[in-house]
């Protein structure tokens, strides 16, 4: 992920709140966080070696895909929910997010932007799958299950009763507000289900 979009995550969470981060991966960010904010953070990660990492690291993570780790929370446990990167790996994005807002009313979502000019570049021209700067991995090899766009995820939003509290979007080196589905290679949204109170 981006710098610039962990720079903006922190941004929008306040102090001491109650945060769960989904793929919590080695638990960099996570720490990061907790150190910054000094919020009290936890972690789901289905990779036994990442949780080491994170238990290593002194946080407290669980083991387990992401529906399994939401499943473990009572309602209205965190403030905010993080699925920083994951979003497009999830078979059933709509479960986890429902979920996600009964433990948390303000879920932070970081996804790529599938229609990226880099991205409609190479499909034109080379007439093949594209592959993401963050990672060199062909399409056979990579997690992701859902290519989608900013408008795709505007659109899902609405037909899903999902508000878009906040936005932000990212080229790989600056954040832009300009034509962001054609420019932007990474979006991050702030959401809550409809109803749900500003922050």
């Amino acid at each position: 992920m981006n710098r610039f979009l962990y720079d903006r995550v922190i941004e929008w969470i306040p102090p001491a709140s109650r945060v769960l981060d989904l793929g919590t991966g080695d638990g960099g960010f996570l720490e990061r966080l907790i150190q910054t904010k000094r919020v009290h953070g936890e972690g789901v990660e289905r990779d036994p070696e990442m949780v080491m990492r994170c238990i290593e690291r002194g946080l407290e993570v669980h083991q387990g895909d992401i529906l399994d780790g939401l499943d473990q929370y009572g309602a209205n446990t965190f403030d905010f929910v993080m699925i920083l990167g994951t979003f497009q790996e999830l078979f059933s994005p709509r479960d986890v997010l429902h979920e996600a807002f009964r433990v948390g009313s303000n879920v932070i979502i970081a996804y790529m932007n599938f229609a990226y000019w880099r991205f409609r570049s190479q499909m034109l021209i080379k007439g093949k799958t594209p592959r993401m700067q963050s990672s060199a991995l062909p399409w056979y090899e990579s997690p992701n299950v859902q290519f989608f766009s900013i408008f795709d995820f505007y659109e899902f939003c609405e037909a899903t009763g999902i508000r878009i509290k906040q936005a932000a979007y990212f080229s790989p080196r600056t954040e832009i507000s300009v034509l962001p589905n054609f420019r932007a290679e990474q979006a991050l949204a702030l959401i809550g289900p409809n109803g749900s109170k500003s922050d």
